[in-house]
């Protein structure tokens, strides 16, 4: 895992062609990048395979202030080991608040806030629910409450 804050852009080099794919069109500000290991890793002494990416970024001006910042909705992303097909793994009317790994599980916790009046921005009077993520399979989050 990578924090970023002054990360503008991730993207994905293919060194058996040669190419290069952005994962986003334009800058954006991440937060979080869990990326595949070239290491073999273990959860309770099993194989855990991790070809994919998961990426938490601030990629609108949602709240219309002009910049792309932490004032924004924080959106949480997975791609596949390409660095392609985009999947919005949490509903892009929440912002992602963070999470929480269970090692028992490989599963991930996601609380999130709702932007009930889709204004853009955070307000202290919308409710934060809880998303559950198979780091296994990853799919769009299940909302727990």
């Amino acid at each position: 895992m990578t924090y970023g804050y002054n990360i503008l852009n991730v993207a994905h080099y293919n060194r058996a062609t040669n190419t290069r794919n952005n994962l986003f069109d334009k800058p954006v500000l991440v937060n979080n990048i869990y990326y595949p290991s070239t290491e073999p890793d273990s959860i309770n002494e099993k194989p855990v395979i991790r070809d994919y990416y998961l990426i938490s970024v601030y990629d609108e001006d949602t709240n219309g202030d002009g910049p792309i910042n932490n004032k924004d909705l924080r959106r949480f992303y997975h791609y596949d080991l390409d660095g392609k097909n985009k999947t919005t793994l949490i509903p892009s009317n929440y912002s992602v608040l963070g999470s929480q790994y269970d090692n028992q599980n490989d599963q991930l916790f996601i609380r999130a806030k709702l932007d009930k009046n889709d204004n853009g921005m955070l307000e202290i009077d919308e409710a934060t629910h809880l998303f559950w993520i198979d780091l296994k399979n990853p799919k769009p989050g299940v909302r727990m409450y």
